[in-house]
């Protein structure tokens, strides 16, 4: 039986004087059984480690100061600052304390003097043991988020123009990461505090009136936001296998990016590819040279093999900048709502094409395969058909990473208030609603706003997935 236990205290205090000086405070206590007993630092509480998380915010509103009550433009202006400490248990359980696990053999043991490699025979097949499964970390915490905050908002023009800016910095001590341990260990990872990451940001809302008039009003919106991570410490590069792809965590860059191969093209001859002279290692062990049609891949390290070590970063999932546009315009007793979001400069790992177009097995293909490699001399970016894929035409390459940048209308309504009241109805409204009515995109696959996962392995990768299905509603609602 799994148990878990998580226990949870705050305390809060606000204050505001004169209705223009705001201040709160804040202070959680965490303990969860997920971490050691032993923390440095952490509150004990009957043998058990607890995290305190306090967090201070204050705002100041100008616009009530006696040298703002004379402005005919600004009607509310306010400065905010926040600072706090949070942390997380997103781990599994127990992995801060030591347990083993069931062993069975599986394969031949003995030695082989000639290649050096060692095997387990039919004599020890399914002996069973136990074997350590993890080390007791009793010093394993919460990770220590420290967020810092300021921003500023303003009503101007008799609130016909709202603006809010923000601006944070996110710091993240002790930070979680499955650490690769030696084989002298005797496991391969374990759970530590071993990492830092900073990530900062900013994000800028706009919403005002445009028109204002008896019989026809219209207020636009505006949000947009961005963000960056990286990470500052790490104990080792983090290379998580995903959808048959890599994912790459590392010092000083940007954590969850894409790892594989890059590539320039398909070798339009046989004789190009043997000038090349680049080739990959079979299971056998045995090079096998590339030939035309097949993918030209780059060689990072110039040993003329492709392989692991030709590796590099392919795409981000994160986008430059994201956000929103909405408007709202009403003419008489019509009402027009319309919402579009967007993002700019993000990645996605189209998993799906990959599968379509690997030309690789009998499966299905796009029509696009129908642009493959077949003679010598054919210049495209198809390559050619091969069952098996030999020599990885394939592989996780930056064939299948796309821009996923997009313009989307999410939204749309269109009401019509009428003219019919009585003693028992307040209102009906005759409506009709559009949702993901069109998307510019040069994304390729089904929909560019998507995830695999909640979690940030994730984010960008398209394991075909349902898309977000267009859909008009029309109806009429009543107010008794």
């Amino acid at each position: 039986m799994i148990r878990y236990r998580w226990l949870n205290t705050y305390f809060n205090a606000d204050y505001s004087l004169l209705d223009k000086y705001i201040v709160s405070f804040n202070i959680a206590s965490d303990g969860s059984s997920r971490f050691g007993k032993n923390v440095p630092g952490a509150l004990p509480v009957n043998g058990n480690s607890f995290a305190l998380s306090p967090s201070l915010a204050a705002a100041w509103l100008l616009s009530s100061e006696k040298f703002m009550a004379g402005s005919e433009v600004v009607d509310l202006l306010k400065l905010r600052a926040s600072y706090g400490i949070s942390g997380n248990d997103n781990i599994m359980n127990y992995k801060a304390r030591e347990y083993y696990i069931n062993y069975t053999l599986a394969g031949n043991y003995g030695a082989n003097y000639t290649t050096g490699q060692y095997y387990v025979s039919q004599n020890f097949l399914g002996t069973q043991g136990l074997v350590r499964g993890n080390f007791e970390n009793d010093g394993l915490q919460w990770e220590s988020a420290h967020k810092a905050n300021i921003g500023i908002d303003a009503a101007l023009f008799n609130e016909r123009l709202n603006v809010s800016l923000d601006g944070y910095r996110n710091m993240t001590y002790k930070m979680i990461v499955d650490e690769t341990l030696p084989s002298i260990a005797g496991i391969t990872h374990a759970y530590t505090n071993g990492g830092t990451m900073q990530t900062t940001g900013a994000e800028a809302s706009v919403n005002g009136r445009v028109i204002n008039q008896a019989s026809l009003k219209w207020d636009l919106g505006f949000t947009i936001a961005r963000y960056k991570s990286l990470i500052k410490k790490l104990p080792n590069n983090i290379v998580t296998s995903y959808a048959d792809g890599y994912i790459l965590s590392s010092m000083n860059n940007v954590p969850n990016l894409f790892y594989g191969y890059k590539t320039n093209g398909v070798y339009s001859s046989n004789a190009e590819a043997t000038a090349a002279g680049l080739s990959v290692i079979s299971a056998n062990g045995a090079a096998v040279p590339f030939s035309g049609g097949d993918v030209r891949f780059v060689d990072v390290n110039g040993d003329k093999i492709i392989n692991d070590k030709d590796r590099q970063v392919i795409g981000d999932p994160n986008p430059d900048f994201f956000g929103s546009v909405s408007s709202s315009v009403i003419w008489k007793s019509f009402t027009l709502d319309v919402l579009f979001t967007f993002t700019k400069g993000n990645d996605i790992y189209n998993y799906t094409r990959r599968q379509l177009e690997s030309a690789s097995n009998f499966n299905n293909q796009t029509t696009a395969v129908l642009n493959r490699w077949r003679a010598e001399g054919q210049v495209t970016d198809m390559p050619r058909a091969l069952y098996g894929d030999p020599v990885g035409n394939s592989s996780f390459s930056d064939r299948w990473i796309e821009d996923g940048s997009y313009f989307r209308l999410k939204a749309a309504t269109l009401s019509y208030n009428l003219p019919v009241k009585t003693k028992f109805l307040r209102y009906s409204i005759l409506y009709v609603t559009g949702n993901n009515l069109f998307t510019l995109t040069r994304y390729l696959g089904y929909d560019p706003e998507m995830s695999a996962t909640i979690s940030p392995l994730g984010q960008g990768v398209d394991l075909m997935l349902a898309p977000q299905h267009r859909s008009v509603q029309a109806g009429v609602r009543f107010g008794l």
